[in-house]
């Protein structure tokens, strides 16, 4: 601790990234970034198959996420679609079906047309009423609060099916169960990515429209570039002392003493730090009580993508199988043939504790009752548990249970002394998201700017 920085980031995942990004263009270069990590990227992750770079956590990119979007035009990484042409595979309440590109028409009679167009037009008003600066200042914050996904659904949806279909969203979306969260955080989250449409679409406008050659992780590695030895990965942080204008950072590595600090990791995780004084108690209770989604991500390589000959697109919606969703992720200029997709909520736990090769036959056998025979001989497999990763606890995001978001939510952003917050579940706008990490490090870096300088 031989100088004082102006600024400590802890955490170089996209939101870290960003803040010291944003800090630089402020003008501001006297800081450190630490990772716990032996990389950079925290959600995102690179991985390989088949001679392939690949995401093995974030990848995707909607249009609105102007952010991600700017970056990637920054650093020239290329994206390229989510392939849809062709039909694609849905099973829900028992019924299959198969519908080109997204369409699930053929799975709603008319009955459930019915239903789904009462409960979206209820669902819709609430997400328009959220100020996503303050959901917990709503007017029924406490109520919506006080009841789980499983809960609204269950008054409001008239169908079985219709709540089968919930219930597919929650995992898909959230990789938690609608039993499990509160539907004050639920309309939030989809109020933050414009409309659960977008949230659902790999189509045109929607959050899983566009993928990146090479991988979404590039940008946080070019990123990570710009800092030089400002960035030290392999160091994780213990404890935190500090008062009004000042804080002792501790280390695996050594100290550091900040002016500001700016905390950009998973908000469970943030429990693992001592602090002294203590935090707030309100604002411990929102990371303890906050939960991380879980998740495996899997990836299937195959010599070409026959799926397309047979007029699928590769995507596959089943409620039944603990594999799904699925999708074609096969890029433009590529021979082989790419399928990636997700245990998720409850699935991803019941698997996390199978061996890769056991999780590989069950992504198999799926493959196989969608797409024939021939999907039984893929040339690679490769998957992520994220729920076994320290430094995530989890994927994508960290979701609240009832009774959490109206009480506490309100500390997720707040100043403490010297201490700053960041990480996408901090963000009003594509909370979740790689896109809201991104405007949360900017927030932040901005927050600190403004205090140095008084």
């Amino acid at each position: 601790m031989s100088e004082t920085l102006d600024v400590v980031i802890i955490g170089a995942g996209f939101a870290g990234l960003a803040a010291a990004k944003q800090l630089s263009a402020l003008g501001i270069d006297n800081f450190k970034i630490l990772e716990a990590r032996d990389r950079v990227g925290g959600r995102t992750k690179p991985g390989e198959i088949a001679g392939h770079t690949i995401d093995l956590g974030g990848m995707w990119l909607g249009p609105t996420q102007l952010h991600l979007k700017s970056l990637a035009e920054q650093y020239q990484v290329r994206t390229y679609p989510t392939w849809l042409d062709g039909k694609g595979i849905f099973k829900l309440g028992g019924k299959y079906a198969e519908g080109e590109r997204e369409k699930l028409d053929a799975l709603f009679g008319p009955l459930e047309t019915l239903d789904y167009l009462n409960v979206s037009r209820k669902l819709n008003a609430l997400v328009r009423s959220i100020n996503c600066e303050a959901p917990w200042d709503h007017e029924r914050a406490k109520e919506l609060d006080s009841m789980t996904v499983h809960d609204w659904i269950s008054r409001n949806a008239k169908t079985e099916k219709l709540r089968h279909l919930f219930r597919f969203v929650s995992g898909a979306v959230f990789c938690a169960e609608p039993e499990q969260m509160s539907m004050l955080f639920f309309v939030h989250y989809i109020a933050s990515g414009d409309d659960l449409d977008t949230l659902l679409s790999a189509d045109s406008g929607g959050a899983q429209n566009f993928l990146f050659h090479g991988g979404v992780h590039q940008i946080a590695v070019k990123m990570s570039e710009e800092l030089g030895e400002r960035l030290h990965l392999n160091e994780a942080v213990s404890q935190i002392d500090w008062a009004d204008d000042y804080a002792d950072i501790t280390t695996s590595q050594g100290q550091y003493k900040a002016r500001k600090v700016i905390i950009a990791v998973p908000l469970p995780l943030v429990t693992a730090v001592a602090f002294d004084p203590p935090l707030p108690a309100a604002k411990m209770a929102l990371h303890k009580q906050m939960n991380m989604g879980s998740v495996i991500k899997i990836w299937v390589a195959y010599d070409r993508p026959f799926w397309r000959e047979q007029g699928f697109n590769g995507s596959i919606v089943r409620e039944d199988s603990p594999v799904s969703p699925v999708f074609d992720v096969t890029p433009e200029d590529s021979k082989i043939g790419l399928i990636s997709g997700f245990f998720d909520a409850d699935n991803a736990i019941e698997n996390s504790d199978l061996s890769q090769d056991e999780r590989k036959q069950i992504v198999i056998d799926m493959l196989v009752e969608n797409f024939g025979t021939e999907a039984r001989s893929p040339i690679a497999y490769q998957d992520n548990v994220w729920t076994n990763e320290q430094w995530s606890g989890g994927c994508y995001g960290a979701y609240a249970p009832p009774g959490v978001y109206a009480r506490y939510g309100e500390w997720l952003r707040k100043v403490i002394g010297p201490l700053h917050w960041a990480g996408t579940e901090t963000s009003p706008k594509w909370t979740g998201y790689i896109d809201g990490a991104i405007q949360s490090g900017g927030r932040a870096a901005k927050e600190v700017s403004k205090h140095l300088a008084l």
